[in-house]
């Protein structure tokens, strides 16, 4: 039975070709932009924790006191912690903006991807030491 006012559906879902071609046409190559910034702030990540290591372990010499505590141990992991998180959290937004602008299977869409991934398996490399011994203190 064939009824006028339904719409009219394809049988195949449209197919993203390689070389940018989406089912509108050409993918601009400028729209990889958000990937790259995504996979780049994904890998600035750890050696941002280099950086900051040095100025964590000054922090850390002058407010934990020589007995007991004084309620200032958070400022080492703050300190520590300040970059690479700022680039975590860019790298998710960076990804996620691709994801959302971009045709699944472009270059923008896989490197967000890798962004998100990359950015994923550092949180849980960096958190797991602390999560399994209970404690958040980096040198302590």
């Amino acid at each position: 039975m064939d009824f006028p006012q339904a719409p009219k559906v394809r049988s195949q879902p449209p197919r993203y070709r390689p070389g940018g071609q989406g089912p509108e046409g050409p993918v601009s190559p400028r729209e990889s932009g958000k990937g790259v910034a995504s996979i780049a702030c994904a890998t600035l990540v750890v050696p941002s924790m280099v950086v900051t290591a040095m100025p964590t372990m000054f922090v850390a010499l002058f407010t934990r006191p020589d007995t007991g505590s004084n309620g200032k141990e958070w400022m080492a992991n703050m300190v520590f912690l300040s970059l690479p998180v700022l680039f975590g959290l860019l790298s998710v937004i960076f990804g996620l903006v691709a994801l959302r602008r971009t045709p699944r299977g472009t270059n923008g869409w896989s490197l967000g991807v890798a962004g998100l991934i990359v950015v994923g398996v550092e949180a849980v490399v960096i958190l797991l030491p602390a999560v399994l011994r209970g404690r958040f203190d980096v040198f302590y």
